[in-house]
């Protein structure tokens, strides 16, 4: 049961938080991204494939309306690493109560 509260906590806190966003963009300046011809013509642009934008549709917490968000492959690969630390550090703290 603690687990379950525990992760669903993390998901309301990951998925809900603006901060987050701010943390993964950081300084750099993307364009603004509004469709996949976009998303094609500035992966054109760069040479890394860690900086290639990968777009998904993803629903705002608390509507129902679906937004893009576009992250490099780099950022993605970033927040998956957090957010696993992050359950590694929960589930150590449940299993020490």
């Amino acid at each position: 049961m603690r687990r379950i509260v525990a992760l669903l906590s993390l998901v309301i806190v990951l998925s809900g938080c603006e901060w987050w966003q701010d943390q993964v963009y950081g300084d750099q300046s993307l364009p603004r991204i509004r469709n996949q011809a976009d998303v094609d013509a500035y992966n054109a642009t760069v040479s890394s494939e860690s900086e290639k934008l990968v777009c998904q549709r993803e629903r705002v917490v608390g509507s129902n309306l679906s937004q893009l968000v576009c992250l490099t492959v780099a950022q993605r690969e970033r927040m998956a690493e957090d957010a696993q630390e992050a359950v590694r550090e929960i589930n150590s703290r449940v299993l020490t109560n």
